[in-house]
């Protein structure tokens, strides 16, 4: 009897142990959301003044489109952007990853903010939840998700 409480400890320590997260394994990033952090207000001289502007991010690797956020509509700075767990994974880890912003203008053309460029496997051995990047005016904060994330 007592071999096999024994035994049934040990297997279930053993899948305790194993079912832990070993950071140390991930090969991939997941980008949550971005916050805006500053820009140059001055990024562009609209005819018209539609206020703060209404921002959405294209994500390009290699020069094509990866991804297009939905619109924020946050008044102020920092400005959330949500990415829905956008994924980074395999060889996408270790290429540069450019994030433009964009202003929606209705009046006039959609207007270039700014961009930022990273490296996503820059981020593995740090696990931060929270990294910046920056691209001339334009500072962005990525907001990462990580697989031990509860």
């Amino acid at each position: 009897m007592k071999e096999t409480a024994y035994i049934l400890l040990s297997f279930f320590g053993l899948c305790f142990i194993t079912s832990c997260c070993d950071e140390t394994d991930q090969n991939y990033i997941i980008i949550d959301s971005i916050d805006v952090i500053s820009f140059d207000e001055e990024y562009f001289e609209d005819d018209i003044d539609e206020g703060f502007p209404e921002l959405y991010a294209i994500v390009r690797i290699a020069g094509d489109t990866y991804y297009t956020s939905d619109l924020s509509y946050d008044q102020s700075t920092p400005a959330s952007i949500t990415f829905d767990g956008l994924l980074f994974i395999g060889e996408e880890i270790n290429v540069d990853v450019e994030i433009m912003i964009f202003d929606d203008d209705e009046a006039t053309t959609e207007d270039l903010i700014g961009s930022a460029i990273f490296v996503p496997s820059d981020f593995l051995l740090q696990h931060n939840r929270r990294e910046t990047i920056q691209g001339g005016f334009l500072e962005l904060d990525l907001l990462l998700k990580w697989e031990c994330d509860s």
